[in-house]
């Protein structure tokens, strides 16, 4: 049976005057009454939330996330989000296509912040880091408004800009001093999760497609995020499933099948263990209004 999908998914910026041709779009949220969107909602594009000042939460993949003053959010392509503030907002939204992402990323896990291997989804600026940064979106802003020759150039080498000094931000993660080709087997294993957490379910089919011996991936994976490759593939599973629980009509025997676990008992009682919930209620708790 085929899923019926309940989200709201914007393929392109509603924001733009040119959707046909879009790249990339920036919103000033100051005096909008169409942001923040409280429903859990998908985009086919990178989207980056620039919070000068909100107070609220934000729900980014079923992780809750502080809304407050100076907070930076980033949200891939297929995640579910929605977020609200109990004040109005300012701040910028930016939106970035695939498209505009390789005229300055040519290799695509190499983006940061929002590539497979390098996610991080909030960074929380102090006074000081947002006042040197903020200068650079009023330019964005300044040269996409401004629209004069080369202005797309402009705006590419300033969101360059931006994401470099924000990446410099980014607080010690486990796989910081991690060595390089870790690192780099690191990433290339996490791409791979990605395109194939429903057929390869061991460490040995991982390590096989990879061409290293398990020992050695389980080691990589260990240094660099502080997590076993079996926890690794257990989050992703369950990430689908909770994406399939609260987007499409599907009974929990159907999720089941769908993630190719043919015992329905035995899916609920992963979810449960994992969740704290069962499937039933993890789906009641997540289809209705979140905010």
């Amino acid at each position: 049976m085929r899923a019926i999908d309940h989200l709201p998914n914007f393929h392109v910026s509603q924001f733009g005057a040119n959707a046909d041709a879009f790249l990339f779009d920036l919103v000033k949220l100051d005096g909008r009454t169409d942001v923040p969107r409280p429903f859990l909602h998908r985009h086919s594009y990178y989207h980056l939330l620039w919070i000068s000042d909100a107070r609220g939460k934000h729900l980014l993949d079923f992780e809750t996330l502080e809304v407050r003053p100076r907070s930076v959010f980033f949200i891939s392509p297929g995640q579910m989000h929605a977020w609200s503030s109990d004040i109005a907002p300012s701040g910028y939204v930016l939106n970035l296509s695939a498209e505009f992402f390789l005229q300055i990323y040519p290799r695509q896990d190499d983006i940061p912040f929002f590539g497979i291997a390098n996610a991080h989804p909030a960074l929380y600026l102090s006074a000081k880091q947002h006042e040197e940064l903020q200068p650079l979106l009023i330019e964005i802003e300044r040269e996409f408004t401004a629209r004069q020759a080369w202005s797309h150039d402009a705006v590419r080498s300033c969101v360059l800009m931006l994401l470099t000094r924000l990446r410099r931000l980014l607080p010690e993660r486990p796989g910081d001093h991690a060595a390089p080709k870790h690192y780099t087997l690191t990433r290339r294993f996490k791409l791979l999760v990605e395109q194939h957490y429903l057929e390869y379910r061991s460490v040995k089919a991982y390590a096989d497609a990879l061409l290293v011996t398990e020992r050695r991936l389980n080691e990589a994976v260990r240094s660099t995020t502080g997590k076993t490759v079996t926890a690794l593939l257990q989050e992703r599973m369950l990430l689908e499933a909770k994406r399939l629980l609260t987007q499409s009509d599907l009974d929990i025997a159907q999720v089941s099948f769908r993630l190719n676990l043919e015992d329905p008992a035995y899916f609920s009682r992963f979810f449960k263990k994992h969740t704290g919930m069962s499937p039933l209620e993890f789906k009641k708790t997540f289809s209705g209004p979140v905010y």
